[in-house]
Formats: C-alpha cells, sequence, structure tokens
C-alpha cells in the first residue's frame, strides 16, 4: 500500500514531440501518491517510433532506468526488427537493473508504429506489453477499437489470477494469494505479474528468465490502423478508479476534436481519472500518426494549489513536479498566482488545476486569501524574491486532512494513526485503503486498486473488537477490530531516512538509526500492502499501524 498525502497534488506537466510522422503529447499528475514513480518514452525513427510508459512501484528506480536505457538502445542499434529481438533488448535491460540489486519495479507498456510507404495505407502497430498498464486505441469518432484486451484495449492487464499468469506463479516456485479487497497478489505481496526488476520475485523457477514467477517476457501483438486514428498509452492509474477504456478514448476524441491539441486530451485523462477516484499516480501519452514539417518539442507547466505547501510531503511532491518542468518552487507558486489571476473562462480552457481534487478552472478562496498580494510587477526581480521569501515562510501544516475525509498521517499532515483508526470517513476502512495506492511490503509490492469488498469483509470491518491498549517492551500497542496500532516513544528525534520498517505477513522488525527497536513473530497475520507508518510530534515518536488479516481475531499479545 503506498501511502497517502493530504490532498492531490494535481499540477500538470505535458511534454509536447512533433515530428515529420508524429505528433505526440504526454501529461503526467503525482497524484494523491508520496512519490511519483512513472517515466515515459516516445522516440521517432525515420519510418517508425517506438512509444512507452513505465508504471513504477516500490520506489521511482526501475522506471527512471528503463526509459532512457530503451532510448539508448534504440539510437544505438534501431528499431528491433522482430519479437525475438524486441524480447531480447527487454531481458538484456532487465537483466542490468537486476544486477544492481535495487528493490523496485516497473510495468512496461509500449507500442512500435510503423508508417506505411503509401499515403492512406495501414499503419502497423506492435504492442509490446509487460503489467497491468493500458495500450488503447481511438477512432476520431470517439469509439474505441476492441483489441481483445482488458476492457476493450490493445492489451491485456497482467494479473495473477490470470490462469496463464497463475500457471507460470505456480510453475515456478511462487504462489497466489487473495488478501482484503479480493485482490490477488504473487507470493501474497505484488499485485501484478510481469515487469522490470521485482528482484525478490525472480529468484525462483528458471534458468529462463521467462519462466519466473514475475517475468518481464511481454505480450506481443500486432495490429493495423488509419492515420487519423489515435493511440494512448495509459498508467493504472488512470483505470483504477472508475473511469472505463472506452470513456478514456472517448474524451481524447472529444479534446482532439475541440483543439488537435494532445496536450489538452492527455490533461483531461488526468484530471478525469482523479475526479473517478483514483488514488494512484497519473500517465497519459497520447500518438496521434500525422506530422509537421518543423520538429517541435515543449513542456507544459500548470501548477496545481499552493494550500497545503506548509505540509513536509505536500510540499516535496508539489516541488518534484515542479522540476520536471525546470521551475523550483517560488517559481511554481508565481505562476500559480498568476494563473488564479485569468478569468475563469482561460483558466478552464488550460485546464489549470483547480480548487479541488478533479475541478480543474475553479478557484479556491482560502488559497486566494494565503497567497496575498505580491509585492513588484509580473516578472520583476521585486516579484521574484517576494516569492522566494513566500515560501520560505509558509506556516508548517500539522493537520492535513487526507483522501475521502482521512486525516493525514504523520509527515502527511500531522494526525496520529489512533485519530485515523477512530475517524475513517463514511466509507469506513474501505474509503482510507481505497484512497492509498500501491507500495508493497518493504515498498515492493503494488497496492490494492479499490476492488470490490465482498459483503461478509464489510460486515465483518463492521464489527471492530473492543479496543485493548498494552505497554509492553518499551512501545505501546492497541487493537481496534482489524488495526493495530503501535507507539514507539524515541530518545532522539528521528527522520524518515532513520527509519526502516520491515513488513511481513507474519513478522515485523523496526529499526530506528540503527537500533533495534522491535522484531519477531507477530501474534496473527497481517495484510502487508495494508500497513504503514510515520514520525509524529517532531519526529520523537514512531507510529506503527497493521492491518489485521482476520478482523475478529484478538490479539493477546503483539508478538510471540
Amino acid at each position: 500500500m503506498g501511502a497517502s498525502l493530504p490532498t492531490v497534488v494535481d499540477s500538470t506537466v505535458v511534454e509536447r514531440h512533433e515530428g515529420k510522422n508524429f505528433r505526440t503529447a504526454v501529461a503526467e499528475m503525482n497524484g494523491w501518491r508520496t512519490n511519483m514513480e512513472d517515466s515515459h518514452l516516445a522516440f521517432f525513427g525515420d519510418d517508425w517510433g517506438f512509444f512507452g510508459v513505465f508504471d513504477g512501484h516500490g520506489g521511482d528506480a526501475c522506471a527512471l532506468f528503463v526509459a532512457p536505457r530503451i532510448r539508448r538502445e534504440l539510437e544505438e542499434n534501431g528499431c528491433p526488427a522482430d519479437d525475438a529481438a524486441v524480447k531480447k533488448m527487454l531481458f538484456a535491460i532487465d537483466q542490468e537493473f537486476l544486477d544492481k540489486e535495487v528493490a523496485s519495479g516497473s510495468t512496461a507498456t509500449m507500442c512500435i508504429v510503423h508508417k506505411p510507404k503509401n499515403k492512406g495505407d495501414k499503419h502497423k502497430l506492435r504492442l509490446i506489453n509487460a503489467g497491468d498498464s493500458r495500450v488503447l486505441l481511438g477512432k476520431r469518432d470517439g469509439s474505441i477499437v476492441d483489441g481483445g484486451g482488458t476492457d476493450e484495449g490493445l492489451s491485456t492487464d497482467h494479473k495473477p489470477d490470470h490462469p496463464v499468469e497463475r500457471e507460470r506463479i505456480y510453475r515456478c516456485g511462487g504462489h497466489v494469494e487473495h488478501n482484503e479487497g479480493n485482490c490477488p497478489r504473487v507470493n501474497g505481496d505484488l499485485a501484478v505479474s510481469r515487469g522490470f526488476g521485482d528482484r525478490e520475485y525472480k529468484k525462483t523457477g528458471g534458468p529462463d528468465p521467462k519462466d519466473r514467477p514475475v517475468t518481464i517476457d511481454p505480450e506481443l501483438k500486432e495490429f493495423e490502423c488509419d492515420e487519423a486514428d489515435f493511440l494512448m498509452l495509459v498508467c493504472d492509474g488512470v483505470s483504477e478508479g472508475n473511469f472505463s477504456n472506452a470513456e478514456a478514448v472517448a474524451m481524447v476524441a472529444k479534446h482532439l476534436k475541440e483543439s488537435d491539441d494532445p496536450g489538452a486530451a492527455a490533461k483531461a485523462i488526468c484530471h478525469k481519472a482523479v475526479e473517478m477516484d483514483s488514488k494512484d499516480n497519473i500517465s497519459c501519452l497520447v500518438v496521434l500518426f500525422d506530422g509537421v514539417e518543423k520538429d517541435r518539442t515543449e513542456t507544459e507547466f500548470l501548477p496545481g494549489s499552493v494550500a497545503k505547501l506548509g505540509n513536509s510531503s505536500y510540499n516535496k511532491c508539489y516541488t518534484s513536479m515542479a522540476e520536471k518542468a525546470g521551475f523550483n518552487l517560488a517559481q511554481a507558486a508565481e505562476q500559480r498566482y498568476d494563473l488564479l489571476q485569468a478569468s475563469e473562462e482561460e483558466r478552464a480552457k488550460l485546464q489549470v488545476p483547480g480548487g479541488g481534487p478533479g475541478c480543474p478552472g475553479t478557484v479556491d478562496p482560502d488559497e486566494v486569501v494565503m497567497l496575498g498580494q505580491p509585492a513588484g510587477e509580473k516578472g520583476s526581480e521585486e516579484r521574484r524574491k517576494w516569492f522566494e521569501h513566500w515560501i520560505e515562510n509558509v506556516p508548517e501544516d500539522k493537520d492535513g486532512g487526507g483522501p475521502g475525509g482521512m486525516g493525514g498521517m504523520g509527515g502527511m499532515g500531522g494526525m496520529d494513526l489512533q485519530s485515523l483508526m477512530g475517524g475513517k470517513g463514511k466509507g469506513g476502512k474501505g474509503d482510507i485503503l481505497n484512497a492509498l495506492g500501491k507500495g508493497g511490503a518493504g515498498g515492493g509490492g503494488k497496492g490494492s486498486k479499490g476492488s470490490f469488498q465482498p459483503p461478509e469483509k464489510e460486515e465483518e470491518q463492521k464489527a471492530p473488537t473492543e479496543c485493548i491498549e498494552k505497554d509492553e517492551n518499551g512501545y505501546a500497542w492497541s487493537q481496534n477490530g482489524d488495526e493495530v496500532q503501535i507507539t514507539f516513544s524515541l530518545e532522539k528525534s528521528a527522520t524518515k531516512k532513520d527509519v526502516k520498517v520491515g513488513f511481513k505477513t507474519k513478522t515485523l522488525d523496526v529499526a530506528v538509526s540503527g537500533e533495534s527497536l522491535l522484531k519477531g513473530s507477530l501474534a496473527g497475520e497481517v495484510d502487508v500492502e495494508e500497513c504503514t507508518w510515520c514520525l509524529v510530534n517532531g519526529g520523537s515518536e514512531l507510529q506503527v499501524m497493521l492491518t489485521k488479516m482476520k478482523a475478529k481475531d484478538e490479539w493477546k499479545a503483539l508478538v510471540n
């Protein structure tokens, strides 16, 4: 389970690339997650193009390695000639990353597009997919081209419960568990069964790299399309809420009809995904099969609300998105101020992130008051210094609030976990879990997608056991239904980099500044994807929250 911010970072970074054969745009949004882990690739060859979206998990290392590494391979060796060449390239790049021994992984959805020799002939699409990001093909009338994949897409999601995936996982020494939310996971942790990295899931089976519980061995298909059609490559942050592939295609077609701008279409997809309850990073790459005479590349940055910059986690993500576009935080705040001065019509046209999640173009009056009236003229040195001073003096925000009415967690707003456990909003635990994206045991997995909760599970969650608090072995712990909270009082204030927490189904390992605070077998099993931790009270207290597999189990002790 990935941790969540007090509110969505809906700044958008849009990269547009145009050449003689293609016009492309990718829009990225951090969303509710505490780290942006997506990357992308748009490479133009003489009469072909290679396009990809890479959705990282367990950190951004894998996704950030793969995209430029594939680009270098294409620059040095050109377009892979056939399926065998594609597989050879992917397996080699995967092994390079595995050799780094970094606990991170990434899905990869890609497509090679070959231009026809004669104008008016069909374009050839070579689909390459590993994971649960998707490739979609649309018509300008808004209809989706059903490629026989997941939800009418060209690609098929590689999930552990798919019969082909399940057979390989078991044959190669792994297993599939259905945890809370009925989400199938490889070895009980990872909710996707193909991709780059994920070294812990590539240690059994073999020796062929395709014979592992998790493999980069791609789905390969070929399609044809017309020049007027368009291609979409999206991470699962687009589809994890209530946003179907057909609806996404229709929205892109609508914006292309209005503006013929793939960037505007990609931005709209990001905002709509948030509106439709996505709690993940969001990336959307739109590819048009016409070109322009002169190559052009540009980056557009539309900063989101600055109202929560006092929250350290929100600030970090906001800053990261600004830096993607070449802005520092003060410059982003200044641009945000300028955008808020624009007319409502202009803000709506630009799809300026609004005063609430999924509400582009709107204005939050509290944010306007917070920004105040800057000194100097627009673009002047006086105004630049004013915003630098403004950023330096943003008050610390210790009460973040979170998605679905959820309190922020420690560094994500300052609310302690006990408050979180006691005030989860109308939907109870389901709202919180759906609000928290993907991440994994020790940061290595992909979280639940807000999946269907069976009725018996919902009833089970509505009948918590009596809250019991105990002090033992230098820490305090309590349980309330399926939630277990552990509190450690620290002798010295710590930072996040000082803390190491290892969650496993039956064990817990907690250490701060190299000193072990707790290590042992738990009294019951926990869902590692639903466990989290945070520092509160200035780093003087560490709080760890576990989620039991069985809510009705009452633990007599924390560890055996």
